[in-house]
């Protein structure tokens, strides 16, 4: 496997145009024909990380955080020792950040499901175009291009797959010279019994699912439409879902405690009220205390809630716990590890960083 094909994989568990404008993830430095030895998963990249690469021989790390976020105009092994250390070291870097965290199935997912909170819906939805797909296909193949385009991601809607729908029809055309027709002759008009096949498509798999449909279609020229749709995915920034039973806040917040093996955590109390909605977003989330206001939540769990963020909080009403920003978004390798392994990535090849730290120290 080459660090191209490792990169298209990424692209697929969260495609890199969901991140935001200001993140940076994807490639950071990397030759992409070299063939990958080992990947060495963590949230930051420090000098403790490379060094921890480069001892079990991992020439790839895929780190949650972008080492380079800006542009730089000149690297130099004084100004910039680690990018130094890794570029002559020809180590390569990828990020995989707020793409990551936006994407269905991404940390916020894996942390929520850590908590026990069902997801309902995204705080902020993704960008992301949703678009209907609709196909006519001879009856007698009908199957055959269904399971292509579903192979190639149409008919995702939430939780169900190959979802669609078909209807029965008389489909007609004439073909003309030059042509060579799957059915029919050469200047008559042919009448067919076909299936018209609706489904949806996200924007990442239209490109997919338009080549799979016609590798598959028996007709030279298949007849098909695509319309954007005003919908929404299903997936986003943050998180907004429930919990199984009300419980205490004092009690839910120690249990998050736990879950998240965190030091510490601080508790903006606003209200009494007990904890059933709970809305989340790992990292820094601060910036979404006006979206957590209007969905109501009885609990928000972010990190990085600076003083007046938190005094924002108590006059929205708003019962924030505030958890370290390490805590909330080290869960990354494991999230990344598992999905990596479900694309077939050989599990001697994934190493999961032993030398993660938080930047901060507890006296």
């Amino acid at each position: 496997m080459k660090v191209k094909n490792l990169l298209n994989n990424l692209d697929k568990i969260a495609p890199f145009f969901l991140q935001e404008s200001f993140d940076n993830s994807g490639i950071q430095f990397a030759d992409l024909d070299t063939p990958v030895t080992k990947i060495l998963l963590s949230l930051d990249v420090t000098q403790g990380i490379l060094d921890e690469a480069i001892e079990n021989k991992a020439n790839l790390i895929i780190a949650h955080h972008p080492l380079l976020f800006s542009p730089l105009k000149q690297i130099t092994k004084q100004k910039n020792p680690l990018l130094y250390q890794i570029i002559t070291g020809q180590i390569n870097l990828m990020a995989m950040h707020t793409n990551y965290d936006l994407a269905e199935g991404g940390l916020n997912d894996y942390v929520a499901n850590l908590l026990g909170i069902k997801k309902i819906t995204p705080l902020q939805g993704s960008s992301e175009k949703v678009f209907k797909f609709a196909v006519y296909v001879p009856i007698q193949h009908a199957d055959r291009v269904s399971q292509a385009i579903f192979k190639g991601g149409a008919g995702k809607i939430g939780k169900y797959t190959e979802t669609s729908f078909n209807i029965s029809g008389k489909g007609a055309f004439k073909p003309m010279e030059g042509t060579n027709p799957f059915i029919g002759k050469i200047g008559k008009r042919e009448e067919v019994q076909e299936i018209k096949i609706e489904t949806v498509v996200a924007e990442r798999d239209l490109e997919s699912v338009v080549q799979a449909m016609k590798d598959n279609h028996p007709y030279e020229e298949p007849a098909y439409d695509i319309y954007k749709l005003k919908a929404k995915p299903s997936y986003g920034i943050g998180i907004f879902g429930e919990i199984d039973k009300e419980v205490e806040i004092s009690k839910f917040s120690l249990e998050a405690k736990n879950k998240f093996q965190a030091r510490y955590i601080r508790l903006i109390k606003s209200n009494n009220r007990k904890i059933k909605r709970v809305a989340l977003c790992t990292g820094a989330g601060g910036s979404l205390l006006e979206q957590v206001s209007r969905k109501d939540a009885d609990l928000y769990i972010t990190g990085d809630i600076t003083y007046h963020a938190a005094l924002r909080a108590k006059e929205l009403g708003l019962n924030v716990l505030d958890v370290e920003h390490f805590d909330t978004e080290k869960f990354f390798v494991e999230a990344l590890y598992e999905q990596l392994i479900k694309f077939g990535i050989p599990k001697d090849i994934l190493i999961k960083s032993k030398k993660m730290e938080s930047p901060y120290q507890m006296l």
